[in-house]
């Protein structure tokens, strides 16, 4: 394995915490890592949160300097808005990388997200007191009529901003799925586009990535399709939330979002969530599909079992079976990473996550080689703290991997390693 550097931190960015790691691999094996910039603390949102990126074209060696993708704004924690939990997928097809993550005005988290998708009348609501406004083309309307006040793509307008609050204008107080992509294998980025509209209910509080991997599929009915893990909230505290995934058939340009995987002990009624029990709450996820093109989700949950479950989808995930627990994923309530794997000349599947049932530490790798049933190869990447995760398999068959292995959050390290140290 090789000697963990790291990729981001104080010395190569403008903040002191870095967080979410999400690491893709392009055609020609250019890796591109994107993290969370956090600004005023390691804390997840409300925060000042951007998006950055390295790059590397000589397989980890050596990273380009960082660039921001994703730039956000506020004076402090309360009041700055946030880029958060970055996912990224490539699409061989046309070259493009693309990047999914959540984004919220100042002020909201994940714990007090409104219901609904934050749209009306083609545009995103904004609120002055009880007073409702829309943002679109550029300025604010009430009904089908412009007030005067020109409001720029970063929220800007004369005397204030509508995503902190400043000058009295401010965003509808929820989460919106954004996305945007690279078509120069990172080194730019397009101006991102809320999902909102297409893929989040207007049932739905919170809405996020599954943080690290989305895929292209290769295989079967579907090949050709992207899809991104996401999870959900049917309420503030608690939170009720769920899993799904969202998918493009035409490159990228619209999404739709599939079901949640059902689960013993929890009742989704037409209009409220009725019975939502901790233990069958499904949050982060990823997605890995199989020769003959079926999915399986690793999906992170609270079920006191301790260990991840999996759920199938025989539909390009558009539904799902009951997810199973796996004893030989342990896990600690944390994200988890997965992926297919080419190993020795066959697929396979490789997760890394923290595999202690209690703290986040041990970062351990596991390969399954019958499909994700069993995982009976491991290796040890930290016996230390380790939280989230997201590697890539080179052309070569190394597995490049972004993790974090500290609980303050100040860095992100990067290291590699041969299938064959898998014991």
């Amino acid at each position: 394995m090789k000697n963990p550097e790291k990729v981001f931190s104080r010395a190569t960015g403008n903040a002191e915490n870095y967080r979410i790691p999400s690491l893709v691999a392009t055609a020609d094996d250019t890796l591109i890592a994107v993290a969370d910039e956090r600004f005023f603390t390691g804390a997840d949102n409300p925060n000042r949160i951007d998006k950055v990126v390295r790059i590397s074209t000589d397989g980890g060696e050596t990273w380009s300097e960082q660039v921001t993708a994703v730039k956000m704004t506020g004076k402090d924690k309360r009041h700055s808005s946030a880029a958060i939990d970055p996912a990224t997928l490539y699409d061989p097809a046309t070259d493009t990388v693309f990047m999914l993550y959540s984004m919220t005005p100042a002020g909201i988290g994940i714990l007090n997200c409104k219901k609904g998708t934050g749209y009306a009348d083609g545009g995103i609501v904004v609120k002055k007191g009880a007073k409702s406004y829309v943002w679109k083309n550029g300025e604010l309307y009430s009904g089908s009529e412009p007030v005067g006040i020109k409001v720029d793509k970063d929220g800007n307008f004369e005397g204030g901003n509508v995503l902190t609050g400043e000058g009295g204008y401010m965003l509808y107080k929820t989460s919106y799925l954004m996305l945007t992509k690279s078509t120069d294998h990172g080194k730019t980025w397009s101006e991102p586009v809320a999902l909102n509209p297409s893929v989040k209910d207007e049932a739905w509080h919170f809405i996020g990535s599954g943080p690290a991997n989305g895929i292209c599929l290769k295989n079967g009915k579907y090949a050709g399709r992207l899809v991104f893990p996401i999870y959900y909230g049917l309420g503030k505290l608690p939170m009720k939330l769920t899993a799904a995934v969202i998918y493009s058939d035409d490159g990228g340009n619209t999404w739709k979002a599939g079901a949640t995987p059902p689960i013993k002990g929890r009742y989704i009624g037409k209009k409220n969530p009725l019975i939502f029990p901790m233990r069958t709450y499904l949050t982060e996820s990823q997605a890995v599909e199989l020769d003959n093109g079926d999915l399986l989700l690793f999906i992170r949950n609270h079920h006191p079992v301790r260990r991840i479950m999996i759920a199938r989808s025989t539909d390009g995930g558009e539904t799902w079976s009951e997810p199973v627990l796996n004893d030989d994923l342990p896990q600690c309530v944390c994200q988890i990473t997965a992926l297919k794997v080419n190993y020795n000349g066959k697929s396979a599947i490789l997760t890394v996550n923290a595999g202690d049932t209690a703290k986040r530490r041990l970062g351990i790798a596991r390969l399954s080689e019958d499909e994700g049933k069993t995982f009976k190869k491991s290796l040890v990447i930290t016996e230390g703290e380790f939280v989230y995760s997201s590697a890539a398999q080179l052309s070569d068959g190394s597995v490049a991997l972004l993790y974090e292995d500290c609980t303050r959050h100040t860095d992100i390290k990067f290291t590699k390693f041969d299938l064959d140290e898998l014991k």
